[in-house]
């Protein structure tokens, strides 16, 4: 009787960790798939910061042409009010 008693308790045990097992590897499975989801929406992210930070640099290319544009226009109209006004 107590072979069949332990045979019972290793039994129960072995089914117990099986089904332990499986829920880890379930969970497992789960956070392998949100990971992947996680990974995906990193990469869409990587390319749209790539997309606007191309966008600023034109911007900021844009801004300093017109930046010197309008450093060139003033400095010509300083020295012509310069000529006006000189003796």
């Amino acid at each position: 009787m107590q072979d069949s008693f332990f045979e019972e308790k290793f039994d129960d045990f072995r089914v117990e960790v099986i089904d332990r097992l499986a829920r880890i590897e379930t969970q497992h499975e789960r956070m392998l798939e949100r990971l992947e989801r996680i990974n995906g929406t990193l990469h869409e992210h990587e390319r749209a910061l790539h997309d606007h930070e191309k966008k600023l640099a034109r911007i900021r290319g844009a801004a300093g042409i017109f930046a010197a544009l309008v450093a060139a226009a003033v400095s010509v109209v300083f020295s012509r009010i310069r000529m006006w006004l000189a003796p």
